[in-house]
Formats: structure tokens, sequence, C-alpha cells
């Protein structure tokens, strides 16, 4: 009883606390094209904002373009444009000066070229300029046989995500990193350029890793915002072989490469006797961390989270820690202190704190499901997005809480929903955005759950989790109030996350959302 009354207790944090958060919306507009999505939002310096969303069309809806706007600080329509696709896609944008960059990557008949499309705020009249190219040669190296911009392999395998040069800036992007994965059987072969937010190579490099391709799995890649050196982390399979369980114990490790101008250097890292699906890596100021999930009984289960810390310097592991999930976080899900670990988890959202190196680790339960309907004789799809996990693990390796928000909605379509949600972190608070039903459940034992509605009867909600693990919900728009359903599993951080940008859709009315805390 007096857990479920402190639990009680925990959600009832008082209002008068709660952060205030200013609400400001564009005026309903129109588009050709009804399937826009926001892929990329950055403050202009003058309290405006620069979009840009992709476009789609066809039956089965793929991208044909992008529609590029300027708002000012209220929202306001300033200048738009619009540029179609031609065998290219944009991949970054970067708000410099007084001008907007685009990365554009663009395949031709005798090269691949990463170009820069540039122009004045006031404008929105761009020019390109090639950053670099890849020839027609180091095109099948890098890409085996291409067909349009899909490029297929005959061993499927060998290619990792990454096989576009995939960008990756770094915090405040005064860096930026384009990691290309080889074409090569005998071996892992990454080749990875570096630029400075001026366009100047800071350095390029290749690393070879005498393991076949199919036994590596790339994790990810940081890069640090004071020298632009990259931190690559990938994941080894042991004895030449993909099982992921020998004897009872993990057959893999994980290995963190450091690529800079003076060179390289590597660390690998085992997960004991735990079973670690995935890590990423975080990398601000002095502190360099990898963090996930860990399981005691294989990788589809999660028990806790795990912290690597790791030495910038020497890139050597000065600590790790697999903390379980606190008593408090289980009584959150189930009601009651349960064995039992979890399942379907997926990373949406990670946060290192200055100065601290605390991690906020936010993630979600996902998992897809098929229904085969005798009547109509199709097979449908289901994408779930459930419950919500926050927690606050140290610099120590200590896990100071975890909570959990109980959450339980389901789309037909994972390109445009308005499920999942958007976290930030700003000053001593998570915020996590979220769609959810006018009416939020209680569940047994004193708990409260976020359901499913109509897109026209959402509600959007914010939870506001202090940093001591407490944590409150509130309405900070009704249904009544918005125009248009928000896509809120897409939105966009800007201004150090201390705003955070939405699109509403209705068919072809669209309408941006800006939450300023």
């Amino acid at each position: 009883m007096k857990k479920i009354v402190l639990l009680i207790l925990l959600f009832a944090v008082s209002f008068a606390h709660a952060q205030k958060i200013s609400v400001k919306k564009s005026q309903l507009f129109k588009d050709k094209k009804k399937h826009t999505e926001l892929v990329f939002s950055e403050e202009d310096g003058e309290g405006g904002v620069i979009t840009l969303r992709k476009y789609y069309a066809g039956f089965i809806r793929t991208p044909k373009g992008y529609y590029i706007e300027h708002f000012d600080s209220n929202l306001k329509l300033l200048s738009e444009t619009e540029v179609d696709i031609d065998k290219s896609f944009i991949d970054g944008l970067l708000v410099k000066d007084g001008k907007i960059h685009l990365f554009e990557k663009k395949m031709g008949k005798e090269s691949f070229a990463v170009n820069v499309l540039t122009s004045d705020l006031g404008k929105l009249d761009f020019t390109s300029s090639e950053l670099f190219s890849l020839d027609k040669e180091e095109i099948k190296r890098y890409f085996g046989v291409v067909i349009g911009l899909f490029f297929i392999n005959n061993g499927v395998s060998q290619m990792d995500g990454d096989m576009m040069g995939q960008l990756t800036f770094s915090k405040n992007k005064k860096y930026m990193a384009f990691n290309f994965d080889i074409k090569d059987k005998k071996n892992e072969v990454h080749r990875i350029f570096v630029y400075d937010d001026n366009f100047n190579q800071v350095f390029q490099r290749e690393f070879k890793r005498d393991i076949k391709d199919k036994y590596f799995d790339y994790e990810d890649v940081s890069v640090d915002d004071e020298d632009g050196s990259v931190y690559f982390l990938g994941k080894v399979f042991e004895g030449e072989s993909r099982k992921r369980k020998k004897k009872g114990k993990a057959n893999y490790h994980y290995e963190l490469f450091k690529l800079n101008e003076e060179g390289q250097k590597q660390v690998s890292f085992n997960t004991q006797d735990h079973f670690v699906s995935s890590l990423t890596s975080l990398k601000s100021g002095e502190h360099l961390s990898c963090v996930g999930f860990y399981s005691d009984r294989n990788d589809n289960r999660y028990k806790g989270i795990v912290r690597y810390d790791i030495d910038p310097t020497n890139l050597t592991v000065s600590k790790s820690s697999f903390q379980p999930f606190t008593e408090q976080f289980i009584i959150d899900k189930y009601g009651k202190k349960k064995e039992k670990e979890l399942r379907s988890l997926r990373y949406r959202g990670l946060f290192m704190l200055e100065g601290s190196g605390d991690i906020i680790f936010n993630a979600e339960e996902f998992f897809i499901t098929t229904h085969y309907n005798m009547n109509t004789g199709h097979t449908y799809t289901y994408y779930h997005y459930n419950d919500i996990i926050s927690a606050r693990i140290n610099a120590d390796g200590k896990l100071l809480w975890a909570r959990n928000i109980n959450k339980k909605q389901t789309a037909s379509n994972p390109l445009f929903n308005s499920e999942s949600y958007t976290s930030t972190v700003v000053g001593d608070k998570v915020y996590v955005f979220l769609n959810g039903s006018s009416k939020v459940k209680k569940i047994k034992n004193d708990r409260i759950q976020f359901k499913d509605a109509s897109a026209k009867k959402y509600n959007l909600y914010v939870i506001e989790i202090g940093m001591d693990g407490n944590f409150e919900y509130r309405i900070v728009q009704t249904n009544k109030q918005l125009d248009v359903p928000l896509y809120v599993s897409d939105g966009i951080l800007i201004n150090n996350g201390t705003e955070v940008i939405f699109l509403g859709r209705r068919k072809k009315e669209k309408q941006l959302l800006k939450l300023s805390l």
C-alpha cells in the first residue's frame, strides 16, 4: 500500500512548478502534394526557422522533391521554394552567417557527388558547388551495382546503412563527417571524409578491419565538436559465426575506433556475462560513453542499462556499469514488483548533460505484427508504439532513476503516423511530447495509460520528468485548439533543444507548430 501511495505522490507533483511552454503556430497552408514529411529544421539566427520538407507522390509514395521554407519568429512565412529530385537527395541542413547550406548527394553517369547548395537567407535562390566526388571506378568499389538511387550488391549483407556516405554533424555543427561503407568481401572497410563548417577538409581516412563484412555490424558514428575526431562504433561477431549466443554467453564484442588527422586508435570491450544487442556512442566535452540495454538471457530481452566510459585521449575503457531497472520502474510498468525482462525496446532520444556527464536515456516499446483477414484475403501490418522508458545514469555508472510511462498506440503506416513521441532535455527537466486520447485511462494499481484515438481527437501532452525522477503530465494543446493533427514522432529540436518544431497535416492542409521551453 505504501508503494502505491508513493506512486500517486510521484504523479502528483505540484503543477505550480511546471515549466511554461510557449506555443506558436503558422497559418494553415496547402501543398500541391498531399504527403510531406518534416526532415530538417534549424534556427535562422534571428529567431526564425528554416524548414525542409520532403514530399512524396505515386501509389507507393516515392520521394519526389523538397519544400524549403523560411518563417519568422512568429512562424509567419517569409519565403519558400521547391527543389525537385533528379537522381539526388538532400541529407543535411546548416545555417550559418546569414546563409543556408543544403547537402545534396547526387548520382551521375560517371561520378557520385556531394554538393553544397547555398543561398542567402532572404532569397532562397540556391547555387551549387561540389564538396567532393567519387569517380566511376571508386563508385564500383563503394557501391557495387547501382540501380537509380538504390544500391544492390550480390551480397547485400556486405552493405551497411552508411553505404551512401552517412552524414553526421558534431553537436554544434562545427564539423561534419561522411562515412562510406566500401565493398570488400574479405574485410570491413570504411572511408570517412571530415569537413569543418567552412567546408574545408579536415581529413579523410580509410580504415580496414581484418574481418569479413558479414561478421561486423556497424552501430554508429559520433563527431567531436572540439577537433572533428570521429568515433566509429561496431559490433564484432566471433568465431566466424553470426550466432549471438554460444555456450550461454554472448558471441560478440564491441570495438570503438577513433580517427583523426594523426591516425587511428582502437579499443575493444566485451559484455562480460551479459547480452547487449546494440550500443550507441555519446560525446560531450571530456566525456565519451557508449550506452544501451543489457540482458542476462538473450539479445531480445532487456534487464537494465549498460554504460561504458572511454578515455577519449588514449581510448581505454575507464569504467563499465550494468544497472538493472529500478524497483520504481517495475512498479510503474506492472503495478507490483515482478521478476521480468522487457522486450522490443528501441532508442528514441539520448542526451548527455553538459558538465556532469550524466546521460538521459529515452526509449520506446516498439514492435510489428501482421494479421491475415480470411474475409478479404489480405495480410495487414500494424506498428505498435507502446510504453516510454526514461532513465538517468550518472558519470559513475549509477542508475539514479528509471521511469516507465504507460502508453498503447497502433498505426498502419510508419511513414506518416502521429504515434510515438519526441523528447528533449532543458535545464533540470526531461520533456516528452506525445499525442493521446482526451481521456487518460486509469489502469490497475492506481496507474495511468495514454491511449490511442482518431487523429482528429488527439490532445498534445507533455510529460515533465525532474532530475529526481518525479514526473507529471499536462495538456499543451487540446484537439479543439489544434487545426490539424500533429506528427509528434517527427519533431525537430532546434536552439539547443529548447524549441521543438512539429508538422501538422490533414490531407493537403499543413501547419507548423513551435514549442518554446
